[in-house]
């Protein structure tokens, strides 16, 4: 691995450490203060709001960050033509959602609703992030997400220790995305001085995000709603509460995630560079290789204290987390290596067949989570999460161009039976 590769990459890595000390000494904290309920009606209406936010990109993110591998300058003029798009897009899919939830949750959770209303849009219009990701400047993105980040679980934490009104956590919800959108905004526009001269180029440019982004925009909304179904069955067929337990599950399930996910992005600039579809599958499986072998013992980890973790810093209220959790680890080693499949046959230009897969992929998560769920409650939600992740990975993937995404596996596969023998 080039050592900018592996620089970008703990960079990466370093603002998810922060998170996960968030995670461990106050996001705990505030879940313990706030109950199940309370917890539960927020991560709730986080997942819809970032459905909507999803919607509103356009599946931009990744036809920006392929762009910038290629040419930086035609990548910003991108950046740049696509910011009124995707708010005007954000607010036509946000609004008929947030009049909806509140007229099914009443006044109870309207503050919430709101806040993460407002945090999904900075999210969404903070599109300078790509740029630093793609051009392995993540040492910028890093300094600027942990002011936000430090900011926000300030807040938090002194709304628990002074026991102020759960609404208050309304303020902190805002900070984590305002903080970094507003500093990203004048960072990127005072150093990088390159503009859209003409009118007419930025229609131009509008106008290829919104052909091509619209080819990739089912896939990603399917994916955007097939992560998030089982929070949101879980919501209408169990309540809050149960949606708070499962929230804190997941959040400890994918925390450790971001590790696999840091070498994955560094990597991929190199994977969308390569001209040989050779080197490119072998690079692709020697990286699934690196996932799962950094995944493997973090899980053991897991397991040994993850149960007595739960216990003393969310409490007996959050005591049925434990099992959601162990199965939701392992699907979070099936997303990385769904990344990975993703972005190949996203660099082979396979956006019509990844739109065609993910309505699939959402229509399975819906029909295994309703059924899952209605039998076996969270447990049910979490083994219907990991089985789609698994139906996602294999058998849909390997309809895509005769199977050379079953290659990518069939190569690690075969790599890893050599270093055995060898052994």
């Amino acid at each position: 691995m080039e050592r900018k590769v592996f620089s970008n990459s703990i960079w990466m890595m370093a603002e998810k450490v922060i998170s996960i000390l968030g995670l461990i000494f106050i996001t705990s904290y505030v879940a313990k203060y706030v109950g199940p309920h309370v917890f539960g009606q927020i991560a709730f209406a986080t997942s819809l709001f970032q459905i909507t936010q999803v919607i509103s990109q356009l599946g931009s993110d990744v036809i920006i960050f392929k762009r910038i591998s290629k040419n930086v300058t035609s990548g910003i003029r991108l950046i740049y033509a696509t910011t009124v798009l995707r708010f005007l897009i954000y607010l036509l899919s946000s609004i008929p959602v947030l009049l909806f939830t509140y007229y099914k949750g009443g006044e109870d959770s309207l503050f919430y609703l709101v806040a993460c209303f407002l945090a999904c849009l900075f999210s969404a219009l903070d599109v300078y992030s790509i740029y630093y990701d793609a051009t392995l400047q993540s040492k910028k993105n890093t300094m600027i997400n942990v002011i936000g980040l430090i900011v926000s679980l300030i807040l938090r934490w002194g709304i628990a220790i002074f026991l102020l009104d759960p609404r208050f956590l309304c303020i902190p919800i805002i900070c984590s995305s305002l903080i970094p959108y507003l500093i990203r905004k004048f960072y990127f526009r005072n150093k990088l001085k390159i503009k859209i001269k003409r009118r007419k180029h930025r229609v131009i440019y509008t106008k290829y995000l919104f052909k091509t982004g619209v080819t990739f925009v089912v896939s990603t909304i399917s994916v955007a709603i097939y992560i998030r179904l089982s929070m949101l069955c879980l919501g209408y067929m169990e309540g809050a509460s149960t949606v708070g337990i499962y929230s804190v599950a997941a959040t400890l399930a994918t925390s450790w995630g971001f590790i696999c996910q840091s070498f994955i992005k560094s990597t991929l600039p190199s994977i969308f560079s390569e001209k040989n579809i050779e080197s490119a599958i072998v690079k692709s499986s020697a990286l699934s290789m690196w996932v799962i072998c950094i995944s493997l013992p973090i899980i053991l980890g897991i397991f040994i204290f993850g149960e007595w973790f739960i216990n003393s810093f969310y409490g007996e209220n959050y005591k049925n987390a434990f099992i959601p959790m162990m199965i939701l680890s392992f699907s979070t080693i099936v997303s990385a290596l769904g990344t990975i499949c993703a972005r190949f046959i996203a660099k082979l230009s396979g956006y019509l067949f990844l739109s065609k897969k993910m309505l699939v992929v959402a229509i399975v998560s819906l029909i295994m989570n309703v059924a899952m769920i209605k039998f076996y409650g969270i447990i049910g939600a979490s083994i219907a999460t990991i089985t789609t992740e698994l139906v996602s990975l294999t058998i849909l993937n390997y309809f895509f161009q005769n199977g050379i995404v079953a290659r990518i596996h069939k190569k690690m596969l075969i790599n890893n039976i050599f270093l055995l023998r060898n052994k």
